[in-house]
């Protein structure tokens, strides 16, 4: 039940990658998993991590201390996707639910509902999540889907206010907020990869400027996705497939053009927080995750996520991530019995 409070005893696992410690932080005997890989799990102290279990039965959001290891039970009887988001000020989470995006606060569990997407969609809404903050925690950009019609929404957190500031005709997900520009969001078409055209796009907050991310013909189908921001907020990085290869490529925001970094299989990235590394899941091999310096292009294993790939299972795709300060990679697997969320230590580098 929501505020029930329980520990979970974290297991060091025997790993060969560069990671010096590899620590599983859920307990193998529940079904867990954290955030999606263009969100953060860690809230932004890096003392807490935000993870969904099914311990309940349903898929609630779950608090972990990393320094006690103390777990707390912060939402009940959803079903919930891995959406959520850790607010900028670290007090609440925000997650989709009920055609709805809400939040919970940390210290008394209290919901509030920030975005009520029926009141702004003619048809009926059917999912309404996504939340992604500004990085100043000012905005929040979310999708809905009320077929026929996919949309996005932008709400004021301060004032209230919110407007639909795009609509499509198949579903609009992975919307972010560039880091340093308030203004900017990139959002995908969200569907198979290689029969989408033009998947990736940029637009204004208040729906002006919408343009595709890459420039290619018309009659070209983009196999391009898994795209997420720097830090720096001038580069957008992206997984490319073409010719039966695997790139990882970024956009220049400044320079409006693209360029490819390196082949290498891979399915999600993320970078640390200099901006100095990838890191990305591979869905072949031995299950490994690795690291890439941008400086050198150097490839190394940090560690073996073991992730099945099983099909119909994306919430456990292990969907790294990183901490905000303490030089940590957060991701989710099946590889070693049950979903269950582990942290690779990357101070090594």
């Amino acid at each position: 039940m929501k505020g029930d409070v329980f520990t979970f005893i974290p297991q060091k696992m025997q790993d060969s990658g560069i990671s010096p410690n590899v620590i599983r932080i859920t307990g193998e005997q529940y079904t867990c998993n954290h955030l999606y890989f263009h969100n953060r799990s860690f809230t932004p102290d890096d003392r807490h991590v935000i993870f969904e279990s099914e311990k309940d039965g349903g898929n609630n959001l779950f608090i972990i201390d990393l320094a006690t290891n103390k777990v707390t039970q912060l939402t009940e009887g959803y079903k919930l996707d891995y959406f959520g988001y850790p607010s900028r000020d670290g007090k609440k989470v925000f997650f989709g639910a009920d055609g709805c995006i809400k939040t919970v606060r940390l210290d008394n569990f209290e919901e509030e509902i920030v975005v009520h997407a029926q009141d702004l969609v003619k048809e009926t809404v059917t999912k309404c999540s996504g939340a992604f903050p500004s990085w100043d925690g000012k905005k929040l950009v979310c999708f809905y889907e009320a077929r026929p019609d996919f949309g996005l929404i932008v709400a004021d957190l301060a004032s209230g206010d919110k407007k639909v500031i795009i609509h499509g005709e198949q579903p609009l997900r992975h919307c972010q907020f560039c880091p340093n520009d308030h203004n900017l969001i990139v959002y995908a078409h969200e569907g198979t990869w290689e029969l989408i055209k033009a998947r990736m796009w940029l637009i204004n907050a208040d729906g002006s400027g919408n343009r595709r991310v890459r420039d290619h013909d018309d009659g070209d189908y983009e196999a391009a996705g898994h795209e997420f921001w720097g830090n720096s907020g001038r580069r957008l990085y992206f997984t490319v497939r073409r010719e039966g290869k695997v790139f990882f490529s970024y956009f220049d925001v400044d320079e409006n053009k693209e360029a490819t970094l390196f082949e290498l299989d891979n399915e999600h990235g993320t970078i640390t927080q200099d901006d100095k590394f990838i890191i990305c899941d591979s869905k072949r091999g031995k299950g490994e995750m690795y690291i890439v310096s941008l400086a050198t292009k150097e490839v190394k294993v940090l560690c073996y996520q073991k992730m099945t790939w099983n099909k119909n299972m994306s919430r456990f795709h292990p969907h790294v991530t990183v901490s905000y300060t303490t030089n940590k990679a957060i991701y989710t697997s099946d590889g070693f019995g049950k979903p269950g969320v582990f942290i690779a230590d990357i101070s090594v580098l």
